[in-house]
């Protein structure tokens, strides 16, 4: 076997078979370290098809390039940072795609890193590292225009431990709950406009006159929202809720009547020929469901 280690090329030629090959190669001339990560997978490449190859893309300068000793997350969706070096063992936070770490030991199958909060292993073949993580954190650097007076490496974007996650999950929940409820509140507002128009039998006009459900379906209409035409159909519209999760928006259904949620215990609905358009307890009549339309 014939190496040569220069100036952080390592060049490997095979004619035999392999008799023993250390995981780990320096030079003194460059302080170079040769992980074992994908080593095994390189020597019986070479060994198989007889011919030299370059492995720089293995090799991890230890004192050349400023960022030799960061990983970053090599795939499409995220890559779980574990307790322990196994597929078992619980996940303590996630890398999202281009997310940086910082190796804290040997490269092998599982490496151990930091990255922000988070402690722990991640799964080597899905890492960059070594020269291409050099590469890949210029990269970065230059896309995302750091300040000037900025250090570079707040040009990364480090993991989200567990706890973080299930706070943001919590919070965006929230979020989309209040939104949810201002966008009914805005359906609410809407229908209120109409209070005091008749109610003609079969009718859809929130002016000219509208039954229940006719009332309910032109201020939906409103918000680009089909509903069927008759109370009984709109039972099965939206997805159900409780009486007790109803919020603004929502549509109450009754045995023959439906009406529009209000909040506070009441619904605005097209009640009857002599009352036309206007307010009524939720609760006046029995309940058959809640349906949430957005």
């Amino acid at each position: 076997m014939d190496s040569i280690l220069k100036k952080g090329l390592f060049m490997v030629t095979f004619s035999g078979a392999v008799a023993g090959f250390p995981v780990t190669a320096q030079a003194s001339d460059t302080d170079t370290v040769l992980p074992s990560v994908g080593i095994e997978e390189v020597l019986n490449d070479c060994y198989s098809s007889e011919k030299e190859i370059q492995v720089e893309d293995y090799l991890v300068p230890t004192e050349k390039g400023e960022y030799l000793n960061m990983a970053f997350a090599d795939v499409q969706s995220f890559l779980y940072i574990r307790s322990e070096p196994t597929k078992e063992s619980e996940w303590v936070g996630k890398l999202y795609p281009d997310y940086a770490a910082e190796i804290l030991g040997p490269v092998g199958e599982w490496t151990p890193v930091r990255s922000g909060d988070v402690t722990g292993y991640v799964c080597s073949d899905y890492i960059i590292i070594g020269n291409n993580a050099e590469q890949k954190a210029q990269e970065i650097i230059k896309e995302t225009e750091t300040a000037p007076e900025a250090a570079p490496e707040e040009s990364f974007t480090y993991a989200e431990s567990r706890e973080e996650e299930e706070a943001r999950l919590a919070e965006e929940a929230k979020e989309a709950a209040e939104q949810k409820a201002g966008t009914g509140q805005a359906v609410v507002d809407y229908a209120c406009q109409f209070i005091g128009n008749p109610y003609v039998w079969g009718g859809t006009s929130l002016t000219n006159g509208a039954d229940c459900s006719g009332f309910v379906q032109s201020v939906y209409k409103h918000f680009g929202i089909t509903l069927p035409r008759t109370s009984g159909e709109m039972r099965s519209s939206g997805t159900g809720v409780s009486y007790s999760e109803a919020i603004p928006g929502d549509i109450v259904c009754y045995d023959g009547h439906v009406g529009i949620y209000m909040g506070d215990g009441q619904i605005v609905n097209a009640i009857n020929s002599r009352k036309g358009i206007g307010i009524l307890s939720a609760t006046y009549d029995n309940i058959i469901t809640v349906r949430r339309l957005i």
